[in-house]
């Protein structure tokens, strides 16, 4: 009798758990906020339609003319926030993320959003006394919600993590904020809040933050972006979604249905860099170090790399199911002083491996006379060692053996554009002569020249020395050294930079076209050295020229 009661137990403690088995392949993100959030475009009959049964929505409210209830995923098929809202982002985030992810993986959108609302809404502890003031329409909206909008969102989301984990939170709010330099520590508390309400690990469930439309739009409350943009300060697992270019409505405060597309889209851009990407690290000389001597100096560094000694590439692998052969090595700025490593390289390659091409992020030695014989030629050694080792290795990897690009930043675009320049001499050993031509080069606010008026004093100090002689400053001017041989070209940089002048992008174009060498060139009017990270937006383009030269 024991027994039996025993496997009767036993049967039923199986049930529970395969009841509420939290299935690994399904992300949920929870998304709150405002009337873009909410949505304010109008639903077309091709919006219903297409869309993937892996990309799913939990009604928030009951909707008995939609025929969906409160609590229960449903196919997402909008409206996706309550019974009668329009289209919003988060129609386009989860058709692009089901898009771009395995087909054993599905997403699950939450939606718990009120038009007009402030951030305050969503504080737990002091929503009431937010409510005592708001208009009776909003009063009509929130009650929707049983009166606490963030009590709903959360049992939404308890419910979900028995199906799913949640992955990241999406946030769209700011507008009856505009002004409030309080802002991003009131978004922290109501983060903070479902971190612990939801049992999540601190920090491990970032949160994506889009602008407001944009002053590009005429936005009638674009000064809030300002703000906006200061949230990872506060929050550091929060980024930044652009909203740069995407089109709006005739009353410039909600996007119409493109603009809710382009952003839907960056948000889900930027989550899939965010994802876990299967990587390999590989030394660039398994035997001897070339150019190189003894010295005591040890390599330091995990995100910013000093004193490399030892230099790699790390793989950065698209799923097999997106790689389309393109390969592209990244070399990271920091002035020939250091390598920024994360923030341009490791952040760069999720983001084109997402976009299937094989990304490669060189971990260089930055020129020293205390490590190198001749510290000139030293970066340069390991670039061609990364063309090399990539080329080489193209059958091994699946790769394209003519579509190997390099891709430079700040100081590494001096490096990439040396590369692309300096290619017809080996300057390592290459038996089989290896082709040491990138087949195109992408670079992003580089240092091009190592003239007195172009150059970057620090980059041309740390490569070249202080005193300089005047064939090295014409030899490593990547200007002048130009032919019609060049790689093909893209470049990207800011107007309004003062560390390293426009000029050395607007400079390397015209030697490129006066040499017919095919370049495409994009200047913002402002965001400074280092824009990226800033302008969520900025690789949009880039993936176009990519595309349109089938790369």
């Amino acid at each position: 009798m024991k027994n039996h009661i025993k496997v009767v137990s036993i049967l039923l403690f199986t049930m529970v758990c395969n009841l509420y088995a939290q299935d690994p392949n399904f992300h949920v993100y929870l998304s709150f906020g405002q009337s873009n959030m909410e949505g304010a475009a109008k639903i077309e009959p091709q919006h219903k339609v297409g869309v993937d049964e892996r990309f799913r929505v939990m009604e928030a409210v009951d909707c008995p003319d939609l025929g969906r209830k409160k609590g229960i995923w449903y196919t997402a098929i909008p409206p996706l926030c309550r019974c009668k809202t329009g289209l919003t982002l988060t129609d386009f985030f989860g058709r692009k993320m089901v898009e771009n992810l395995p087909e054993e993986v599905k997403i699950g959108i939450i939606n718990v959003a009120v038009g007009g609302c402030k951030i305050e809404l969503f504080d737990k502890d002091h929503y009431k006394t937010y409510l005592k003031d708001v208009p009776d329409w909003m009063t009509n909206m929130v009650n929707e919600y049983d009166g606490n909008p963030y009590g709903r969102l959360v049992e939404m989301a308890k419910l979900a993590q028995r199906d799913g984990v949640i992955k990241g939170i999406l946030l769209h709010q700011g507008e009856s904020n505009t002004g409030d330099t309080l802002w991003p520590q009131k978004v922290k508390v109501v983060y903070d809040n479902l971190l612990k309400d939801l049992d999540l690990k601190p920090n491990s469930v970032p949160l994506l933050a889009g602008e407001v439309v944009h002053e590009d739009q005429n936005g009638v409350c674009a000064s809030m972006n300002n703000i906006i943009a200061t949230l990872p300060k506060t929050i550091s697992n929060a980024h930044v979604i652009s909203s740069a270019g995407c089109p709006d409505g005739p009353d410039n405060l909600h996007f119409n249905a493109e603009g809710y597309r382009m952003l839907g889209e960056r948000y889900a851009d930027k989550m899939l860099s965010l994802l876990p990407v299967e990587t390999e690290i590989i030394e660039l000389y398994p035997d001897k170090v070339p150019n190189s001597k003894r010295s005591e100096i040890k390599e330091s560094g995990e995100d910013m790399f000093r004193n490399v000694t030892n230099p790699t590439i790390e793989y950065f692998k698209p799923r097999p199911d997106k790689a389309n052969g393109t390969a592209v090595i990244i070399i990271p700025g920091g002035g020939y002083g250091v390598v920024v490593y994360k923030g341009e390289g490791v952040a760069t390659a999720k983001a084109l491996a997402a976009k299937g091409i094989a990304s490669f992020v060189l971990k260089y030695r930055l020129p020293s006379d205390d490590i190198m014989v001749d510290k000139k030629i030293g970066p340069l050694q390991d670039a061609q060692q990364a063309i090399k080792t990539v080329r080489e290795n193209a059958d091994k990897w699946q790769l394209k053996k003519d579509k190997i690009g390099i891709m430079g930043f700040s100081a590494g675009g001096h490096l990439a554009s040396t590369a692309a320049t300096h290619y017809k001499t080996a300057y390592i050993e290459n038996p089989d002569s290896t082709n040491l031509r990138p087949d195109f080069q992408i670079l992003v606010y580089p240092v091009i020249s190592m003239t007195n008026t172009l150059t970057h004093g620090g980059s041309r100090d740390n490569l070249l020395g202080k005193n300089p002689s005047t064939e090295d400053i014409q030899g490593f001017s990547n200007e002048l050294q130009v032919t019609a041989a060049t790689p093909i070209t893209y470049l990207t940089h800011t107007a309004d930079d003062s560390t390293v002048d426009v000029d050395n992008s607007i400079h390397y174009f015209e030697s490129l076209r006066h040499n017919q060498v095919e370049a495409e060139m994009h200047i913002y009017p402002k965001g400074g050295h280092g824009f990226i990270f800033r302008h969520e937006g900025w690789m949009e383009p880039l993936f176009d020229w990519l595309k349109r030269n089938e790369l």
